[in-house]
């Protein structure tokens, strides 16, 4: 397989090229943008291909009844699903290893995450969790973010150093303007200043689904953030009906089993469900990118981004084990209440607000960049 070495701005033609040519490439390098368009590619393919399965045997059952081409279609989409499942493994590690050398890491500590993480280890299980929160971080930051200037003991075990670790910069470019003046042009990013129209803002979000860099004002969010909450709830609340229309008649066939659906109609249910949720998939990734724009442009630096999912998800289950003595459905319906409420008062905020006067802070933007 090719060797990928991705540097700079990244299309999603690009990325995906990268993705099927570089299924057993663990060396070399993939942006952030590259690694989380081949990581949206490989769930739409999975989701799709699976959904496509489960509707095709449907439909088959329902025309050749339960033996026959039913048994050998279904046989066949066993394996078929089995061989793309192993071969989008493969691929999603090898883009895991890029994206980790991408950012600093050394081979040997990945090879050695690999095989702890495969590792049928029951007590590993909550650690893991923890960890692979850490790692989504870690995949969202920019390229060279761990090489380390100062080297010791374990740290040098982990990480590069600059010394070794060649920097590519391809993002930045120098435009003249008529005046003679340079202005210093961050390509591939959504950098949105001042007042922003719809068509700008619309343009923004699906030219920027996975630009994590930039910022995004309060007008360019909001402007379009509702139009696409609508449309991803259609796509999930179509999935969920399929979902509920399977359960519904599986509940019937447990009672009654004169008045169940036909098993075929089921399966074609579900696999319409699971093609719907394939289309989900992107609206969900652009729907990220725009909200870190979007706190990044409040003054909130990435890590504390995290930081706050993490908080907001440790109170999740503190709510759901005080509620889950009186009722799961209110525990459920206060985690979803706080949550909206903590995000819309963040996202309303305007630009700069929690930017601070310190030069080296860790957790807020400088002023000055505002």
């Amino acid at each position: 397989m090719k060797r990928i070495e991705e540097s700079g701005e990244i299309s999603f033609k690009q990325a995906f090229v990268d993705f099927w040519r570089g299924l057993f490439s663990f060396g070399g390098r993939s942006t952030r943008t590259g690694y989380w368009y081949g990581i949206m590619t490989a769930s739409v393919i999975s989701y799709g291909i699976l959904g496509l399965l489960i509707a095709l045997n449907g439909m088959v059952r329902k025309i050749a009844g339960p033996s026959g081409a039913f048994m050998m279609l279904f046989i066949i989409s066993v394996l078929v699903y089995l061989v793309v499942s192993i071969i989008i493994q493969i691929g999603t590690w090898a883009l895991f290893f890029r994206r980790m050398r991408d950012v600093g890491f050394k081979t040997t500590p990945l090879i050695i995450w690999l095989v702890i993480s495969l590792a049928p280890i029951p007590l590993l299980a909550i650690v893991m969790v923890i960890a692979n929160i850490w790692l989504l971080y870690v995949a969202s930051v920019p390229s060279g973010h761990f090489v380390k200037q100062y080297q010791n003991g374990f740290m040098k075990f982990l990480f590069e150093s600059p010394e070794t670790f060649e920097f590519h910069d391809d993002l930045q470019v120098i435009e003249f303007e008529p005046d003679g003046t340079e202005e210093t042009v961050v390509k591939g990013r959504i950098m949105e200043r001042g007042r922003v129209s719809f068509k700008q803002a619309f343009h923004d979000y699906f030219h920027g689904m996975l630009s994590f860099g930039g910022r995004s004002t309060r007008a360019g969010f909001w402007k379009v953030a509702p139009i696409i909450q609508i449309i991803m709830m259609i796509f999930w609340i179509g999935f969920m009906c399929c979902i509920i229309f399977f359960l519904m008649n599986i509940g019937q066939f447990a009672f009654n089993s004169t008045e169940i659906m036909p098993f075929s109609t089921n399966i074609v249910a579900i696999g319409v469900g699971m093609i719907i949720l394939s289309a989900f998939v992107p609206f969900g990734f652009a729907n990220w990118a725009v909200m870190i724009r979007r706190l990044r442009d409040v003054g909130l630096k990435l890590k504390t981004m995290f930081i706050g999912w993490g908080l907001m998800a440790v109170l999740n289950i503190i709510i759901s084990i005080v509620f889950s003595v009186v009722s799961t459905i209110s525990g459920t319906i206060w985690n979803i209440g706080i949550d909206l409420i903590i995000q819309i008062v963040f996202l309303c905020l305007p630009t700069g607000a929690m930017a601070t006067q310190k030069e080296d802070s860790k957790f807020f933007e400088n002023k000055s960049l505002f």
